[in-house]
């Protein structure tokens, strides 16, 4: 996955890492029939800001043990968010908002969204999060999810930037 940056290359590294979107999502890079649609999105949206999808390790199908995956999952989430970010939790168990609140958002421009694994995180990244929204209570598949989630962050920058697309 290619990280979309209109910022400067000879800004050092943590700087850059630290600064914009950043997604983080537990489970695979995203497969053929996605990555158009997640290229598309990703290249409007840096027209705004930078932003990245980082790729978080799963725990493999350890249906036995569900607690050490996502103990294992939710320490992986943990070392990749940086300090500043304010952090958003994904979650269908938390607040709903529409599109226009969730533009109120961008008001930050640096922002983390994680995605948790099959079996969600564990306490300390609830604790960590700035806000725990949901999109809906139904459960999506994780790859669609990630093309629901930067369609929402481009139609937010839209709304938040007073610009035509939302209607």
């Amino acid at each position: 996955m290619k990280n979309y940056s209109p910022m400067r290359k000879d800004i050092n590294h943590i700087k850059v890492k630290c600064m914009g979107i950043t997604i983080l999502t537990v489970g695979k890079k995203n497969s053929s029939e996605y990555s158009d649609m997640i290229d598309e999105y990703m290249k409007r949206i840096s027209s705004f800001i930078s932003i990245r999808m980082k790729f978080i390790k799963d725990s493999g199908n350890l249906k036995e043990d569900r607690e050490s995956a996502v103990k294992q999952e939710s320490e992986r989430i943990l070392k990749e968010v940086c300090k500043e970010k304010f952090v958003i939790l994904l979650d269908r168990k938390g607040e709903s908002i529409d599109s226009e609140r969730f533009s109120d958002l961008f008001n930050n421009n640096n922002i983390c969204f994680v995605i948790g694994g099959i079996y969600g995180v564990d306490e300390r990244v609830k604790k960590r999060a700035s806000r725990i929204i949901s999109f809906s209570r139904m459960t999506f598949p994780h790859k669609l999810f990630r093309v629901i989630l930067l369609e929402q962050i481009y139609r937010g920058y839209m709304i938040h930037k007073n610009m035509r697309y939302h209607k």
